[in-house]
């Protein structure tokens, strides 16, 4: 006759609680406020991108320049120094509550939507998401 235990040991059930532990805190952390703001201001820089890419191209940007225009607060989206507006969205459009976004600069978009190539950072209390522009105006 054989005795046959069932069950876990000790050191298979703590390890388990480590790794629930561990994932536990991860997918915390991307639910946190702070991290959807970041996130949701990163997502309406690049959505001031793609606007400012696609008016350069459907109108003479050489007579009439399309630039998009950061601070450290704001994205701006100009035609001739003038904000415009899209879909309700009146630019500037200032990021969220305590997001900060770098470098300050000012991208300018030709009649075929290309740019200057960057890096932007966005970031708030230790939690940051970064926008990529290539020189073609593709932003990601």
């Amino acid at each position: 006759m054989t005795s046959g235990y069932r069950g876990f040991t000790l050191i298979e059930l703590i390890a388990v609680i480590v790794i629930l532990s561990i994932m536990s805190i991860s997918v915390a952390s991307r639910f946190s406020g702070q991290g959807v703001s970041v996130q949701a201001s990163r997502d309406d820089v690049i959505a001031a991108l793609f606007y400012a890419q696609q008016i350069a191209m459907a109108r003479d940007s050489a007579t009439n320049p399309i630039r998009l225009v950061t601070t450290a607060t704001s994205v701006n989206v100009t035609e001739n120094g003038t904000p415009l507006l899209h879909a309700g969205v009146q630019y500037p459009l200032v990021l969220g509550s305590g997001v900060s976004l770098s470098p300050a600069s000012t991208l300018n978009f030709d009649k075929l939507g290309q740019t200057t190539a960057s890096v932007f950072t966005l970031s708030r209390s230790g939690v940051s998401a970064t926008i990529t522009v290539s020189d073609s105006g593709y932003a990601n």
